[in-house]
């Protein structure tokens, strides 16, 4: 992992997944991309998962996990799709939906995380309300 320049995580084992998770603890979102290498739409949304990464740092983890190389994981989540995505907080994942879609995504993050704006106004030890689907 080249932690230094990518602020995405590409998550190397289902061990290593475990840890990033349990790190993260009640503090911190995790954003969660199931990807494959040979998946065109998962490459296109590569770029603004780094841009969120960027932007939400310090209130969300974002981890790309390749299915091929960890099925095990990959089954856990009963994926099926690529990409597929998952939002975690404190071991619990809050919701889980499939596509490239970038502003589903980003809408997604928003409605859990908060927006950026409120990241940079909002004290890293206060989060997010909850909010049902």
């Amino acid at each position: 992992m080249d932690a230094g320049h990518r602020k995405v995580i590409v998550v190397e084992s289902k061990s290593n997944y475990d840890k990033l998770i349990e790190d993260a603890g009640a503090n911190k979102y995790v954003l969660v991309e199931f990807y494959a290498t040979w998946c065109g739409p998962c490459a296109m949304i590569g770029p603004r998962l780094e841009q969120l990464a960027t932007e939400y740092s310090g209130r969300m983890l974002i981890l790309k996990i390749d299915v091929d190389q960890n099925e095990d994981l990959a089954v856990q989540y009963e994926v099926s799709s690529m990409p597929t995505f998952l939002i975690i907080k404190n071991r619990v994942t809050l919701i889980q939906f499939v596509g490239s879609n970038v502003d589903r995504v980003v809408t997604t993050v928003e409605k859990f995380v908060g927006k950026v704006e409120e990241a940079k106004e909002r004290k890293p030890s206060q989060a997010a309300p909850l909010t049902k689907l």
